[in-house]
């Protein structure tokens, strides 16, 4: 079991030296609601720099006011935003609640419309190559949320108490909203982590490789090319009367890019195309035979 704590702007100025050694991991606000600068965590920047440099395992946490599909996409886009170049090894969470009331005093939203705003979240960050996370509290899990719709995603529950009593799925506690450490003035959140994420975290990916440098196809069969790669890779097409090519889009298992390939109706003989694909500076070439 991991100590950990979560922090944002209300937090003020960490001193992050001091907590050096006091806890495992830190989970840290990126900012609250729409993709918006204004609502982007204050203490953001200076909280990842920090853990960074003193090799702390981070992750992340979005507060949601989304009150339908459309706000649900902002707000992951928010979290994106804010994360572009950066890796944490701890969850990227949605942090679905509503403790100033923002949802009640505007009616409120249904447990479905509330487990598709997370769902949304957890598809988008997932497909950004983020392990995704669900935050909320008993009450919440139980009655407001179907977890089962969410089972995939990692579960972050919120109960202050001496021991959990909510009996489904979770992989970390925030167990109390009082605690006290050095580096901290006033009173932080703890918490425990049942799962050593930093230690289970997929390597970083660097530079550009494709699965496969050959391929022979009949006409009409469809390939998916797998670009592992960080930044969505540029493809440039030889033989369009031989291969079709699609855009690359992000592998939701979060390994890279998906190219979809389709061998086109050949002439008597065998006829060659290739994709040359160009990310992070590298090029890297796959060739097709279209029997």
């Amino acid at each position: 079991m991991l100590k950990g704590i979560d922090v944002s702007n209300a937090n003020g100025r960490v001193d992050w030296d001091k907590l050096k050694g006091n806890i495992d991991f830190a989970i840290l606000r990126c900012g609250y609601g729409s993709d918006m600068a204004s609502q982007d965590d204050k203490q953001w920047a200076h909280n990842v720099s920090e853990c960074s440099r003193l090799n702390i395992p981070w992750g992340t946490y979005l507060y949601s006011y989304a009150m339908n599909i459309a706000e649900a996409e902002s707000e992951a886009a928010h979290a994106l935003r804010l994360l572009k170049g950066l890796k944490p090894t701890y969850p990227v969470y949605i942090d679905m609640e509503d403790a100033d009331g923002y949802k009640s005093k505007r009616g409120g939203i249904s447990k479905q419309m509330a487990t598709d705003i997370c769902r949304i979240f957890c598809e988008r960050v997932t497909a950004a190559g983020y392990t995704a996370g669900v935050y909320a509290n008993k009450d919440w899990a139980v009655n407001r949320l179907d977890m089962a719709q969410l089972s995939k995603w990692t579960f972050w529950l919120a109960q202050y108490n001496s021991k959990v009593t909510y009996t489904g799925k979770y992989d970390m506690w925030q167990y109390s909203s009082s605690g006290s450490l050095p580096g901290i003035s006033g009173r932080v959140d703890l918490n425990y982590s049942y799962k050593d994420f930093a230690a289970t975290a997929a390597p970083a990916i660097v530079g550009l490789t494709l699965d496969t440098s050959s391929k022979n196809m009949a006409a009409g069969e469809n390939y998916t090319v797998l670009a592992r790669c960080k930044d969505k890779p540029t493809v440039v097409t030889t033989g369009r009367d031989v291969i079709a090519v699609s855009e690359p889009r992000l592998d939701p298992k979060g390994r890279g890019w998906l190219i979809d390939v389709q061998g086109l109706p050949p002439e008597p003989v065998v006829r060659h195309g290739h994709i040359s694909v160009t990310a992070d500076g590298v090029t890297q070439q796959c060739n097709f035979n279209v029997i």
